[in-house]
């Protein structure tokens, strides 16, 4: 009887998702948060996990890859912001290092803090713009490579 209840769990959450899945990638984190969240047994999210995983339904190496490309392409942030967006992703930190050595030079922040720089109202101070390009996790060398030293100008 047991048993047949534990299967029956099984498939129930292993439904739910392949259903989460559908409607976006996740990592395996989340996944564990949404499976938590209802509530199931650790031992049944562990067993859908793997078997997410052996299918090759949960790649959070790729979901990495694919996720900062898209940060870099369609959002303007700093090395420290994209860390944070991958953190809040619940990717373990050996991969968002990996990533973030890999995938985001400081060539290709300063790229990206030009791209910001381009799209703010002329007229605004520098200091105004340095806040602002903080604010958005750009480490303070891209800062200062693109505007020069804003706390040493009037």
């Amino acid at each position: 009887m047991e048993n047949e209840i534990q299967k029956k769990m099984y498939e129930k959450a292993y439904g739910y998702a392949v259903y989460l899945l559908g409607l976006k990638l996740r990592t395996e984190g989340e996944m564990r948060e949404k499976l938590r969240l209802k509530k199931y047994n650790p031992e049944i999210i562990e067993e859908v996990l793997k078997e997410l995983l052996a299918n090759r339904y949960i790649d959070d190496q790729r979901y990495a890859e694919v996720y900062l490309e898209n940060l870099k392409k369609y959002k303007h942030f700093g090395f420290f912001g994209i860390k944070k967006k991958l953190m809040e992703k619940r990717l373990t930190p050996d991969i968002i290092a990996n990533i973030l050595n890999e995938g985001l030079n400081e060539a290709e922040e300063t790229k990206i803090a030009r791209d910001f720089l381009r799209k703010q109202k002329a007229g605004i101070e520098k200091q105004k713009l340095a806040s602002r390009l903080a604010s958005r996790g750009f480490r303070s060398n891209v800062i200062f490579a693109v505007l020069g030293n804003p706390l040493l100008e009037d």
